[in-house]
């Protein structure tokens, strides 16, 4: 059996073993991945990412476990024991990990026998259809303004200094390397943004994760009027979606701040995230 380090090459070669949205997520900065290939055919595989590199604050780095596929127990052994030599390189000195249960079963025990602790809860990505959203109530109530355009409309300089402003506030949603983000990363045509006296004062950043899927990647306004902003631009970004994505498709939310849980709570009011696995192992 061999581990090697998901490459260009070897994404391209076992694209049909790893999750399309994470293959692509591979290709962005502290992503990393390791796959366990016997005889020719993948037989485990790990995926990650390195948290906190990036930062003002003096944060210790936590290695986040986005994806773990295991077709047997010496392929779970052998992709940790390379695991824990690859974080160690970056000096991480915690793993953690939220994984659905319905695709994990049975990792849960390789977990364990790996040191990790294993929890079973709620996650905290919401899904909803298009459709549902749109049908909601306070969706027929909104009228976007005039200075809300969608994000195709902004030029390139424009996007920079809008991502840097939020990113140095601490607004970078669910993802810490979003000043590394291409614009291309996010879908122009639905993401949009609010503009009021030449300065950008919210942003809402939808991202296209795979067929029938799209997921909030970045929702923040600055000022008093912050929540009224975000209710428009989600009202528009909608209206947007609705003529170029199926009423089928699930718009996810994952709250991870005050602004999303609030959002979730009115857009969801009796939903609930899907059953999750979720645990962590210090490394150092």
């Amino acid at each position: 059996m061999n581990i090697l380090a998901l490459d260009e090459n070897l994404i391209e070669q076992y694209k049909e073993y790893i999750p399309e949205d994470l293959a692509e997520d591979l290709e962005r900065n502290f992503f990393h991945g390791l796959i366990a290939v016997s005889d020719g055919a993948p037989v485990g595989g790990i995926i990650w990412e390195v948290r906190n590199v990036v930062t003002s604050e003096e944060m210790e780095k936590e290695s986040s476990i986005h994806w773990i596929r295991l077709e047997d127990q010496d392929a779970a052994r052998s992709l940790f024991e390379f695991y824990k030599l690859s974080i160690d390189i970056d000096d991480v000195v915690k793993s953690v990990y939220t994984l659905p249960a319905r695709d994990f079963q049975e990792g849960k025990v390789a977990l364990l026998e790996a040191g990790f602790t294993v929890d079973l809860m709620e996650g905290d990505v919401i899904r909803a259809t298009l459709s549902d959203i749109m049908a909601l109530p306070i969706f027929k109530k909104i009228k976007p303004q005039d200075d809300i355009k969608t994000l195709y409309t902004l030029s390139r300089s424009g996007f920079n200094v809008a991502i840097r402003r939020f990113a140095e506030r601490g607004n970078k949603g669910i993802c810490e390397d979003l000043e590394y983000l291409p614009r291309e990363y996010f879908d122009n045509y639905v993401s949009c943004y609010c503009q009021m006296d030449d300065m950008i004062n919210g942003i809402l950043l939808f991202h296209a994760k795979q067929p029938g899927e799209l997921q909030i990647v970045l929702m923040s306004a600055i000022g008093e009027e912050s929540q009224r902003i975000v209710a428009q631009m989600m009202s528009y970004a909608l209206a947007c979606a609705k003529p170029l994505y199926k009423p089928s498709t699930q718009i996810c939310i994952e709250r991870h701040n005050y602004m999303t849980l609030a959002l979730s709570e009115k857009l969801f009011p009796s939903g609930f995230g899907i059953p999750v696995y979720t645990g962590s192992r210090q490394e150092r």
